[in-house]
């Protein structure tokens, strides 16, 4: 007889990634994760180590695809710094409110429900989330350098500021995904800047 195929790692990593987003790190069990895949305990852990190590390579792929591969270069290539930063939050928006979705950003989610007790994961969320931040900074500091911005404006104080409001805005999108309520956070957070978002689809 055949041998029965198994997931690629990717396809494995989505499955759990969706179970991870919407139950959190730690209500999820190896059971759980099992069911998912298709895969025994054993075969996990061979492949992964343990549920950590599971996990961890889940946050790895779902930054890779979400922001490293894709976002973060595509929206940094515009000429237009200001048009990167708005349509950054514009996505996010977009991403935070889509009914498809689980809500809330997994790597954020991590941070809040005790998935990042674990150094290596806690390192891990950091590091990925600071390329947010270097993104943000990065726009800024190109838009000031254009005089697009106000000239008081120091690059790495808005890329904080502006990076709180990406943490803000994530957070209260899993606990009230308000539509007209998270965009006026997005807006509070770029007006000072002179800048704003464009009409967007509401949920």
């Amino acid at each position: 007889m055949p041998r029965p195929r198994t997931l690629d790692d990717d396809a494995l990593l989505d499955r759990a990634r969706d179970l991870f987003w919407r139950k959190g790190y730690t209500a999820t069990s190896l059971r759980d994760l099992t069911s998912a895949t298709g895969l025994s305990g054993a075969a996990l852990y061979n492949r992964f180590g343990d549920k950590a190590g599971l996990f961890r390579e889940v946050l790895r792929r779902y930054a890779d695809t979400g922001l490293s591969a894709e976002r973060l270069p595509r929206l940094s290539a515009l000429a237009d710094p200001c048009a990167a930063i708005t349509g950054f939050f514009t996505e996010l928006l977009v991403l935070s409110l889509a009914p498809d979705l689980p809500s809330g950003c997994l790597l954020i989610n991590t941070a809040l429900d005790g998935g990042a007790d674990e150094p290596e994961t806690r390192t891990l969320v950091r590091d990925r989330l600071s390329e947010v931040e270097a993104f943000l900074r990065d726009q800024t500091g190109r838009a000031m350098q254009a005089r697009l911005l106000p000239g008081d404006a120091d690059p790495a104080l808005t890329a904080e500021a502006l990076f709180g409001a990406v943490l803000a805005l994530r957070v209260l999108a899993r606990l009230d995904p308000n539509p007209a309520r998270l965009r006026r956070m997005v807006e509070a957070a770029l007006t000072p800047l002179g800048l704003s978002l464009p009409t967007i689809p509401q949920y």
